[in-house]
């Protein structure tokens, strides 16, 4: 690691959340004194206080330290295989735990047919037919539009 990468990196984190040396002394219980190193000594951290300043900003550890240059990106990942299949359905199971938590729980009360968003989420109306039916319907008439004229039609 070259000398003040992970001051750096830390400043930016910082300077990116608008905090200051000491809100983040205060948020990771890391002393003051030590950040103070960080910065004009360009020290890095031990492994204690760089997991204490992960979870203070809000950052996963390994990404935080391969962003500080303590580790490589190479020596970050590990091969699937590495991991057991829980190990696997967890973290997929967290990931998709997180996704879901950010979409609004919201009722749609007018089903959208959007030509341009075939992914657009849309739910039954509970005055009209469900989704599914509608939605075949409307595949089922696309399917069935003659063609354009043009030169693959032979018009």
């Amino acid at each position: 690691m070259a000398d003040g990468q992970w001051w750096a990196y830390l400043q930016a984190q910082l300077e990116q959340r608008g905090w200051k040396p000491a809100q983040l002394a205060r948020a990771s219980g890391v002393s003051e004194s030590r950040i103070s190193d960080w910065r004009k000594r360009g020290s890095p951290p031990t492994i204690p206080n760089a997991r204490a300043v992960a979870e203070a900003l809000g950052e996963p550890l390994v990404p935080l330290l391969v962003g500080a240059g303590l580790l490589e990106p190479g020596e970050a990942r590990q091969s699937l295989s590495a991991y057991s299949v829980r190990e696997l359905l967890d973290e997929v199971d967290a990931r998709f735990g997180e996704l879901t938590s950010r979409v609004p729980d919201v009722h749609v009360n007018k089903a959208t047919f959007d030509r341009g968003n075939p992914l657009q989420l849309v739910a039954d109306s509970p005055s009209t037919e469900p989704m599914r039916v509608q939605q075949e319907r409307e595949w089922l008439s696309e399917a069935e539009r003659p063609d354009e004229p043009g030169p693959d039609t032979g018009a």
